[in-house]
């Protein structure tokens, strides 16, 4: 892992979002329900790790529609969302320049938005996406995928 920093994706934001919000939504909302408590915790653990954690206005739109919980625990998560937006840089990459981006033909403009923004600020990107942390590891961005520590944690 390099000094520049983290850059969460859209799928772990959605569940850090979740587990704080209550724990035990996790396996039971739609968009967090491959993930366990223990995953939670786990990527806590790795946020904690990065003095800087970078993310775009891209992933945090994304998070926020996709954060849709039932009843009270919606305003409970845009709460927690506001507060992690004021603990996060939020790097500046307009879609027209993510678009230029080479990810974004086969991937599209968030995740093309993240490799832009990777690159820009030599930041180690972590990531549930198959297809995105292939991509970045073929272009030799610093990428960590969080289903590779789901292993290892579950080997210790």
């Amino acid at each position: 892992m390099n000094g520049g920093g983290l850059l969460v994706d859209t799928n772990l934001l959605v569940l850090f979002t979740v587990g704080t919000v209550n724990r035990a939504r996790i396996g039971t909302f739609k968009r967090t329900s491959r993930y366990t408590t223990k995953e939670f915790e786990l990527l806590r653990r790795v946020l904690a790790k990065f003095s800087k954690v970078y993310t775009v206005a891209h992933i945090l739109a994304e998070v926020s529609n996709l954060t849709d919980l039932p009843g009270m625990e919606l305003a409970r998560a845009r709460r927690v969302l506001k507060v992690a937006i004021s603990s996060l840089d939020e790097a500046e990459m307009p879609s027209i320049q993510a678009a230029e981006d080479p990810l974004y033909s086969s991937l599209g403009l968030v995740d093309a938005a993240i490799g832009a923004v990777a690159r820009v600020h030599n930041c180690t990107v972590l990531t549930d996406d198959f297809d995105l942390y292939v991509r970045l590891s073929r272009d030799l961005v610093d990428v960590i995928n969080f289903r590779h520590l789901r292993a290892q944690q579950g080997r210790m």
